[in-house]
C-alpha cells in the first residue's frame, strides 16, 4: 500500500470502543488504589460487559502518561461582582503553590462578556498563569467571541429575567464549554476541568431545545476524557437533582436544567466542589484525588438506532467503595460495522443467475449483480468468459466487482483438480525453482514503462445525510477510470501523472493504491516467509490456462512483516492525517511447477481489531509480455481492496472537527498493458558551441 506519515497513537484505539476513567472512593471520600480487574463489574444498560483493557494509576508509583491535565475556567459572565475577585484570587493562590511549580500541566481560560480567551497551550509555570490573572485583563489569545444580542436590550435591568437574556447567557456559556471540550479532545490523556462559577441560568426554558446539542456535548466530553467540576457558590439556589435523569430521545422534554453545569459535571464523572472550604485548597485536593484512577475499555453492542442512550454503571466488589465515572453514552449505528444485505451465492449459482438473465437489459442484469456476493473465488478465466456474454458496460462492471471481491476466497471444490499432492522432495524442488526465478528473473527486469488502467469502485452513499447511520447496501459501483503510466527503473516503480475520466475524486478516495507490483511485493513475501515464526506450506493444485499450477499458502506474523498498510484518514483533528501500520499477513502463491514461474499472489493483511480499517488485500496475476523483443513474466491484472471507516467533518461550537462515519469498501481493478522498453536517447543539436573551460 502507499507509504504515509505515522499518526499519533492517541487518535486510535485497539483496546475497546469505549474508554472510561473511573475514580473509586471509600467511606471518607478518599481515593482507593491497588484494585485489580477482578474487583470491577461494568454494566451497560444493566448488562455485564467484558473489560477488554484495564490500567490502574495511583499517581505515585504508577503515573499517567501523559499526565492528567488541569483546566481552569474563570467564568466572570456567571459570577457576581462580589464573586469575581474571590474566584480570581483563589485561582492565583492555587497556581502559585510550590513557588509556581505545577505538578500537572494547566490550561487557563477566561470567560467574560467579551468572549472566551486563553493562554496558548497547557503550562506547568504556575506563576506565569497567575500573573495573567493578576493583570486583570483578557488573556493574550482570544478564542471565541460571544453570540450577538442588542446591548441596549441587555443594559435594561427590567429585561434580565426575560427568556431572551437567559438564553443569551446560557448559549454564551455552553458554546465556550463545547469549544474547550473540542480543543481538549485533540489531546490524549485524562483531564479535570474546574469551571469556576455556579453555572448559567436555568430558571427559564432554553430557546434551543436541541437533542443534538445534548448528545453532541455528552459524546465529546466522554471522548475528550474530561471530568467536570463545578463551583456551586452558596448564594445560588438550584435543585440540580431534578434534572439528573438522562435525556434519552428527541421526544423528551428538554429544558435548560438538563444542560446545567452541575448536571453536566455529575454526568461526566466529576462533581461539585465543597463550598465550605477555601477554593484553592479544594482544587488541589480534588486534583490529588483525581490522579488516582482506573481506565477500563469495553466494546459496545451493535445498534440500528441513532442516538441510542445506554446507562453505565461500574460496581466495585469490595465493601464500602463507590465508583465514579461517566453516567452513560449515546450509541450510534456507525460505531460498529454492519452486515451486508447482499445474497451470498456460489460461483455455480451466479452462472445460473446469469444464464437465466440472458436477454435482459443491461441495467436489469447490473441490478441483480449488485445484490449478490460470492462465497467462492471466480477465476479470471471465468470472468473473461462471462464478461463477453453480458449486455452492456454497467452489467460487465458489476460482474468485475463481484469477481474481484472474491479474489481472496477459496476456489469452488469442483474446480480443484483431484491430482495427488506432490511429495516433500518435489515441493522443495518447486520452491527452489521459484526462488531462483524470482532472484534471477523478477529482480533483473529491464527498465520499461507500461500503461495501468484502474477502475475505481465505491459503495453508494447513504440516503440520509448524517454521519451516524449505516447502510446495508454494500454493492460496488464504478466511480472513475484512471489511466496511468508506470515506469520501472532500477528495480523501482515510478507512477506518472494520472489522466482522469469522469468526475474528480478526493485525495482520500485516490489513496487506495498498490506499489511494488513488479517485484517488490514478492520480496516482501519471500523475506516474510523466511522468518522463524512464519509458515509456508502446500495448499492445492489449480487448473491454469497452460496447465496445472501449484499453490502454496503462507502466514507471516507482524514480527517478520514488512507489509505496510495505509488508511486515510484518522478522524482527528480534521480527517486529513493518514495512519500507517505494519501488519501481519497471509496469502497464496501459485507457481508453474516446472519452471518456478510465479503466476498469482495474494497478500491479505491481518489487522488488529478496532482499528479504523478492517481489511486490506492485494491480488496480482502475472503473464507473458514482450518488452524489447524479449518475453518476460509481468503483471497483467491486479486487485486492491480495503474496508475502512469514512470520516465526516462536523462544525459545532465554532470549531470544525472530524468524526468516524460508516465503514465502506473500496476496490481498484487494475490491468496492465502496452509494455515498452525504456531507453535513454541523446543527440547533438546543430550549432552547438562548447562552454569555455573553467580556469
Amino acid at each position: 500500500m502507499l507509504p504515509a506519515a505515522v499518526s499519533s497513537p492517541a487518535t486510535i484505539t485497539t483496546e475497546g470502543l469505549i474508554k472510561l476513567d473511573v475514580v473509586v472512593t471509600g467511606k471518607e471520600g478518599k481515593p482507593v488504589a491497588g484494585l485489580e480487574p477482578k474487583d470491577f463489574m461494568l454494566l451497560d444498560n444493566e448488562q455485564p460487559q467484558k473489560i477488554l483493557f484495564f490500567q490502574a494509576v495511583d499517581g505515585k508509583t504508577i503515573k499517567p502518561d501523559p499526565p492528567v491535565e488541569v483546566i481552569l475556567v474563570i467564568d466572570t459572565m456567571n459570577l457576581s461582582t462580589r464573586q469575581v475577585p474571590l474566584a480570581k484570587s483563589e485561582a492565583e493562590k492555587f497556581l502559585r503553590k510550590n513557588h509556581g511549580h505545577l505538578a500537572q500541566p494547566v490550561s487557563l481560560y477566561l470567560l467574560s462578556s467579551a468572549g472566551l480567551s486563553s493562554m496558548p497551550g497547557p503550562s506547568i509555570d504556575g506563576n506565569a498563569l497567575a500573573d495573567q490573572i493578576a493583570r486583570g485583563r483578557e488573556l493574550p489569545v482570544i478564542r471565541l467571541t460571544p453570540l450577538h444580542v442588542d446591548q441596549g436590550y441587555l443594559s435594561d435591568v427590567s429585561n434580565f429575567a426575560s427568556p431572551r437574556v437567559v438564553d443569551y447567557i446560557t448559549q454564551n456559556s455552553l458554546r465556550p464549554l463545547g469549544f474547550i471540550v473540542l480543543e481538549e479532545r485533540r489531546r490524549p490523556g485524562r483531564k479535570v476541568l474546574f469551571w469556576l462559577s455556579p453555572g448559567w441560568g436555568v430558571d427559564l426554558p432554553m430557546w434551543d431545545r436541541s437533542f443534538n446539542t445534548v448528545t453532541e456535548l455528552s459524546t465529546r466530553v466522554r471522548e475528550a476524557r474530561i471530568a467536570i467540576w463545578s463551583w456551586p457558590y452558596p448564594d445560588r439556589d438550584f435543585s440540580y437533582e431534578n434534572f439528573l435523569a438522562p435525556v434519552k430521545s428527541h421526544k423528551a422534554d428538554i429544558s435548560s436544567g438538563n444542560q446545567a453545569l452541575d448536571v453536566l459535571a455529575l454526568h461526566s464523572g466529576g462533581g461539585r466542589l465543597n463550598t465550605s472550604s477555601e477554593l484553592a485548597k479544594m482544587i488541589g485536593k480534588c486534583i490529588e484525588e483525581e490522579s488516582v484512577f482506573y481506565t477500563l475499555a469495553f466494546d459496545i453492542p451493535r445498534t440500528n438506532q441513532v442516538d441510542d442512550y445506554h446507562d453505565l454503571k461500574v460496581i466495585v466488589s469490595k465493601p464500602d467503595l463507590t465508583a465514579r465515572t461517566n453516567a452513560g453514552y449515546y450509541n450510534e449505528p456507525v460505531y460498529q460495522d454492519h452486515p451486508s444485505e447482499a445474497r451470498r451465492i456460489t460461483v455455480s449459482q451466479l452462472e445460473q443467475m446469469l444464464e437465466t438473465a440472458h436477454g435482459s437489459k443491461d441495467n436489469e442484469v447490473a441490478k441483480e449483480l449488485f445484490g449478490v456476493e460470492l462465497t467462492e473465488r471466480m477465476t479470471s478465466t471465468r470472468l473473461s468468459s462471462w464478461k463477453g456474454r453480458l449486455p452492456g458496460d454497467r452489467s460487465r462492471a458489476a460482474l468485475v466487482a463481484v469477481a474481484d471481491r472474491s479474489a481472496f476466497l477459496p476456489l469452488p471444490p469442483a474446480d480443484i483438480p483431484s491430482t495427488a499432492p506432490p511429495d516433500m522432495a518435489t515441493r522443495r524442488l518447486m520452491l527452489s525453482r521459484t526462488v531462483e526465478y524470482w532472484s534471477k528473473t523478477m529482480l533483473q527486469l529491464p527498465d520499461f514503462f507500461a500503461t495501468r488502467t484502474t477502475i475505481e469502485y465505491d459503495e453508494p452513499p447513504p440516503k440520509e445525510d448524517t454521519w451516524k447511520i449505516v447502510t446495508s447496501d454494500q454493492s460496488l459501483h464504478v466511480i472513475e477510470t484512471l489511466n496511468t503510466t508506470v515506469f520501472y527503473r532500477d528495480g523501482k516503480e515510478v507512477v506518472d501523472a494520472v489522466a482522469r475520466k469522469g468526475k474528480k475524486t478526493s485525495a482520500r478516495e485516490r489513496a487506495l493504491d498498490t506499489q511494488g507490483t513488479f517485484g517488490p511485493i514478492l520480496a516482501v513475501i519471500f523475506h516474510g516467509v523466511s522468518g522463524a515464526d512464519s509458515e509456508f506450506v502446500w495448499s492445492h493444485w489449480e487448473q491454469g490456462a497452460d496447465g496445472l499450477q501449484a499453490v502454496f499458502r503462507y502466514v507471516v506474523p507482524q514480527t517478520a512483516s514488512h507489509f505496510e498498510v495505509d488508511f486515510c484518514c484518522l478522524a482527528d483533528p480534521d480527517g486529513t492525517i493518514p495512519l500507517n501500520t505494519i501488519a501481519a499477513y497471509h496469502g497464496e502463491i501459485a507457481i508453474d511447477p516446472a519452471s518456478g514461474t510465479i503466476l498469482r499472489v495474494t497478500v491479505d493483511a491481518d489487522l488488529k481489531p478496532r482499528l479504523p480499517i478492517l481489511s486490506s488485500g492485494i491480488m496480482v496475476e502475472y503473464g507473458p509480455v514482450v518488452i524489447g523483443e524479449k518475453t518476460y513474466i509481468c503483471p497483467i491484472r491486479s486487485v486492491s481492496i480495503s474496508r475502512w471507516r469514512t470520516v465526516d467533518t462536523l462544525t459545532e461550537w465554532s470549531q470544525t472537527f472530524g468524526v468516524y462515519g460508516r465503514f465502506k469498501t473500496m476496490l481498484n481493478d487494475m490491468t496492465f498493458g502496452k509494455y515498452h522498453v525504456f531507453r535513454a536517447q541523446s543527440r547533438i543539436l546543430p550549432g552547438y558551441t562548447p562552454a569555455p573551460k573553467e580556469k
